[in-house]
């Protein structure tokens, strides 16, 4: 988004937008909500911060230091029976394609070779409202992740979002993917709210050839006005001219590799082109 759309958002008071770019806005947003939130009498607890979370080795102060140094911590993972519970749920849940959220559905197994059985490309198949698996509430839910969040945002969170979609393995160039609405192939970086964090969980072995999340380390923090001002997008040779390539990490690993990020970080996905890529993503925002 240009210039063009950032005047558009002005005109229509999408000041979260405009202003939650800044790191200094986000910063300052996140200490005056601490303090209403340290001012405001708690609320009586509601019991569910008493179940067991599902990440018992997290170093939780460690975590939050890294994302606030590098962007991302990676290795917040999923044991399997959670994996295994999402990944069903997904494969028996009707999609929807990312381009045509209101069209015709169809299952994972309708679709080959990045095409779906009526004709259609498919780059991407989303679940509608992924948080009616009680597997996916459990992640959503864990005391561990939300103590994460609430100390990296310095709050709680006013808004989740879930995501849980399927990325297709095909030969589709990049020109059609960004034609039918999977941009997030290109760098570019989010803004969602005042303040925000992401948890993102890999439900397939995910590796560079099926999707795998790229980032820049530490772009969260050092943006130029150009960058700033102008669209929330980059090309490829810009960001490593601006970051160097040597901060480019691509996370890869197993089903259950789980990584917490600041997504004001420039980040991308992989066009996937030997497996499918099955994610869930959960946005903690404002």
């Amino acid at each position: 988004m240009g210039i063009a759309s950032i005047a558009r958002r002005i005109r229509e008071k999408n000041l979260a937008y405009i202003l939650g770019r800044f790191r200094t806005v986000r910063v300052a947003y996140s200490s005056g909500r601490g303090a209403v939130e340290f001012l405001r009498p708690p609320r009586k607890s509601t019991g569910k911060w008493l179940m067991p979370t599902l990440f018992g080795d997290a170093k939780i102060a460690d975590i939050v230091q890294t994302i606030r140094d590098e962007a991302v911590f990676v290795g917040l993972n999923l044991p399997g029976h959670i994996v295994d519970e999402i990944k069903t749920f997904a494969l028996s849940e009707p999609l929807h394609a990312i381009y045509d959220p209101k069209g015709p559905t169809f299952r994972y197994f309708d679709v080959s070779g990045g095409v779906a059985a009526d004709g259609r490309p498919m780059p991407i198949g989303g679940v509608s409202d992924p948080a009616r698996c009680p597997a996916v509430q459990k992640v959503i839910n864990d005391p561990v992740l939300r103590s994460i969040v609430r100390k990296y945002l310095g709050h709680e969170p006013r808004k989740i979002t879930t995501i849980l979609d399927w990325s297709f393995a095909s030969s589709m160039s990049d020109e059609e993917r960004r034609r039918l609405k999977h941009g997030v192939i290109d760098y570019h970086y989010d803004v969602e709210g005042y303040n925000f964090v992401y948890a993102s969980f890999y439900i397939t072995d995910t590796d560079r050839y099926s999707g795998a999340h790229v980032m820049m380390k530490r772009s969260h923090k050092r943006k130029p006005l150009r960058m700033l001002f102008g669209s929330a997008r980059a090309s490829q040779e810009a960001v490593h001219r601006q970051y160097g390539q040597e901060n480019e990490i691509t996370i890869e690993g197993p089903a259950g590799t789980g990584f917490v990020q600041d997504t004001s970080c420039f980040h991308r996905a992989s066009p996937p082109t030997r497996g499918d890529r099955l994610m869930l993503a959960i946005r903690f925002i404002n």
